[in-house]
């Protein structure tokens, strides 16, 4: 008899049963559902399986079972979160050219790391129309932390291993990568003088979580808060079950921690104006109330505690019908007479802000391997994150092939693309 208990396994992170199927929690908010046909093996509670055969028998069993959980991972994971398929990244597949998962390297101290994308909002602004009632995606993805970390290390070396900031960001929402822990320590021990940041729209943040990232170095959380108002944030979150008494509560949470806390609302001009300015009183008089002596390395000070934001208008994003656009003039000029007004009040308050008050600075960029108009020959690996999208893979790059027909039948094959896009090695082609 031999015993095969899949708890040991760092990414199957709860197992359950029906009959012969073992559906298998991976890395908390995927899930897989594994047959098991073999008659000699007895699934047992709390994800212990007995094999009843013979030792060689049941080591040959055993290693069938492991190889066949690995393949459905590969091919058969969905997301709890947004019940969409989620593309497990590994070697060889780079992590440099995508804007859904990976790494980005914009010529600046600050290296964006993206372990995974998928939300569990759906918010009614959202530039990448995320959250489970998309209507363009069709893929997410997550990658694998132990190759992640491995290839920041590489990019790291490369950008000279000095005041870098590694900022958690991407297509959906960050704390939600698992194991998120891990991921800041790792990144806290490569950086050295460095720090580590992430955005979050607050939903997934417990004290617990808050506590464990404050222990192992998180700089700074850059809060998504629209409105104060119950009613205008559901809205503006696109859930009636976001909770923003909630988030203010994990707010004030932070700003009692040694995590820096950073405010950034939102405006969307015609809808949400009154409550923006809301968010920027409440922040104030937070930052009054609590004061929060976290002192960035970069820079030697503290951080502002506002991040203000205009929402803009992308291709594949959401446009709320009543929003109007404004250039940043505008916006500009908005805060400006917002900080005219605290000034008045005796409270010296940034608005606008610049790289440098972050510590942000140019630094050694990745060259780029594609020139627009090229045209390159590419092995498509893997299904596109949007309808009509393949991904390919040449010179150790992930290209965005798009205006795809019968994607299916091009993953394995081999295609020449023309390249369209390669600004910040962000590569987009077409076959051609």
């Amino acid at each position: 008899m031999t015993i095969l208990d899949l708890t040991k396994y760092k990414m199957i992170t709860n197992v359950e049963n029906k009959g012969s199927k073992l559906i298998l929690e991976i890395n908390k908010n995927y899930f897989v559902e594994v047959e098991i046909s073999y008659e000699e093996v007895e699934i047992l509670d709390n994800g212990i399986l007995k094999i009843n055969a013979h030792p060689k028998r049941a080591e040959n069993l055993k290693m069938g079972i492991l190889n066949l959980i690995s393949y459905k991972i590969a091919n058969n994971l969905k997301s709890k979160i947004t019940n969409r398929r989620v593309i497990y990244i590994n070697e060889p597949i780079p992590l440099i050219g995508h804007t859904a998962f990976g790494l980005i390297d914009r010529g600046r101290n600050i290296i964006q790391v993206r372990g995974h994308c998928g939300c569990n909002m759906n918010c009614i602004f959202c530039s990448v129309d995320e959250g489970k009632y998309s209507k363009t995606r069709k893929n997410d993805y997550y990658v694998d932390l132990d190759y992640l970390v491995k290839e920041y290390k590489k990019l790291a070396e490369f950008k000279g291993n000095y005041k870098l900031e590694s900022h958690l960001d991407g297509q959906g929402e960050p704390s939600l990568y698992y194991p998120l822990v891990d991921l800041v320590q790792e990144l806290n021990d490569i950086n050295k003088d460095g720090i580590v940041t992430m955005q979050s729209n607050g939903v997934p943040l417990t004290y617990k979580l808050i506590d464990e990232l404050e222990e192992v170095g998180l700089h700074r959380i850059n809060l998504s808060i629209n409105a104060i108002d119950e009613k205008m944030a559901k809205l503006l979150a696109g859930d009636r079950n976001y909770n923003i008494e909630k988030i203010l509560d994990i707010a004030e949470y932070i700003k009692n921690s040694k995590i820096h806390l950073l405010v950034a609302p939102i405006l969307l001009p015609n809808i949400n104006d009154e409550e923006f300015k809301k968010v920027i009183d409440y922040t104030i008089n937070l930052d009054l109330r609590i004061k929060q002596n976290v002192i960035n390395p970069l820079t030697g000070k503290k951080d502002p505690i506002l991040g203000c934001q205009l929402c803009e208008i992308y291709p594949l994003g959401r446009k709320p019908k009543k929003m109007k656009v404004w250039n940043y003039k505008k916006f500009y000029s908005l805060l400006e007479s917002y900080e005219n007004e605290y000034k008045k009040k005796g409270i010296d308050v940034k608005l606008k802000l610049k790289p440098e008050d972050f510590g942000t600075h140019k630094r050694k960029k990745l060259p780029y391997v594609f020139k627009l108009g090229e045209k390159v020959l590419v092995d498509v690996v893997l299904d596109g994150r949007v309808k009509g999208e393949v991904l390919g893979v040449a010179n150790n790059r992930i290209i965005q092939i798009i205006n795809c027909k019968n994607e299916d039948k091009l993953i394995g094959e081999k295609v020449r693309v023309r390249i369209l896009r390669n600004k910040d090695n962000i590569y987009v082609g077409e076959i051609c």
